[in-house]
């Protein structure tokens, strides 16, 4: 039996200080790019105080995020933060193209167990016809662009997540334990 797995993080789990809360052995191995895929945002978190990242199938769409390489004496650990137990998210296996060495590598995700149907982030749509059930909070979202910048996201992608509608709320305790102060959004 395998003593790693690989992690594909495309939300709050692509910063180092949010993934270590629960999860210290994870080292992160780069960036990766996951194929077919969309990022969105769909129904709330307490904890977040909006709504959290998935990703959705969506042919032609790519969605970028950290890899990580986890000791698998944190899996449980790890799907207890994605809320597995209470049936929140899904733990699903996917390939993510490695930006370091250029090959994929098969990584353990999580999508909703309740999907989004439409896609409203879409440069399209007009921000103000967004749902607010499909927002994140502005707490959410400077994890996210923190998180890419650290893992080395192409920064048009960064530019992308920094123009997303969020709902305004701030969660006081992670902006300040994640220290997001100097994080700035569009």
């Amino acid at each position: 039996m395998a003593c790693k797995f690989y992690y594909f993080g495309f939300g709050s789990n692509m910063l180092a200080r949010r993934i270590h809360i629960q999860n210290p052995t994870a080292k992160r191995i780069g960036a990766g790019r996951l194929e077919n895929y969309r990022l969105d945002f769909h129904t709330g978190s307490k904890n977040w105080l909006g709504a959290p990242a998935t990703i959705v199938p969506t042919a032609g769409a790519h969605v970028y995020g950290a890899i990580w390489e986890i000791d698998m004496c944190n899996l449980k650990d790890l799907d207890d933060q994605e809320s597995v137990p209470d049936g929140v998210y899904i733990p699903i296996s996917v390939p993510v193209l490695s930006l370091t060495s250029n090959t994929d590598i098969i990584c353990r995700a999580y999508h909703l167990t309740n999907q989004p149907l439409m896609e409203v982030h879409g440069q399209s749509v007009p921000a103000a016809s967004i749902p607010l059930n499909r927002q994140p909070s502005q707490t959410y979202l400077k994890v996210l662009v923190k998180g890419a910048q650290e893992t080395g996201i192409p920064e048009d992608y960064v530019k992308w997540l920094r123009g997303l509608k969020h709902n305004g709320n701030q969660v006081a305790a992670m902006e300040e334990k994640l220290e997001l102060d100097q994080v700035q959004l569009s």
